[in-house]
């Protein structure tokens, strides 16, 4: 090798070390891609499997049935006469209760309690909101006497 081939530039080529991480990153992200989209193929042909066709039908007629009998007991439910038995008593037993003494006692003294407890909170309200007055009464002052000048600053012309 002569001098002058030694001092010329060689255009560096990248070497194989050099290119298997832009190589294997692209690798990696097409077979990424390429299990995508083998799992997309995958749902579609188990969703559209007919072994899933299958139970779908039965699931969906058992719950067809299952609804059906289950609407025809209410029906039976509500026709029995323990079942109507226990309404009318259910009804009398809220009648009793609305028009008995026990109830207009326990009215008129929660009304009496709710008035007690309003009144409470209005003299509380009265006595914070007096505070607050008085508090920005006194703040307000303090600020007049900080910005107005005392008689010493006046009787001494700077």
């Amino acid at each position: 090798m002569t001098e002058q081939q030694a001092q010329s530039p060689i255009p560096e080529t990248q070497t194989p070390e050099q290119e298997a991480p832009k190589a294997s990153a692209r690798s990696l992200a097409e077979e990424l891609s390429r299990l995508g989209q083998n799992f997309s193929e995958l749902i579609k042909e188990v969703l559209e499997a007919p072994q899933l066709q299958e139970v779908r039908k039965e699931v969906t007629s058992g719950a067809q049935n299952m609804i059906e009998e289950i609407n025809e007991a209410i029906v039976k439910a509500r026709e029995a006469p323990i079942t109507q038995e226990v309404a009318q008593k259910a009804a009398s037993a809220v009648e009793e209760i609305k028009t008995a003494p026990v109830t207009e006692n326990l009215r008129v003294g929660l009304l009496k309690t709710l008035r007690s407890v309003n009144e409470e909170l209005n003299e509380i309200i009265a006595k914070m909101e007096s505070a607050s007055q008085e508090s920005a009464s006194e703040q307000a002052t303090s600020e007049q006497e900080a910005a107005s000048p005392s008689p010493d600053q006046e009787s001494h012309p700077a």
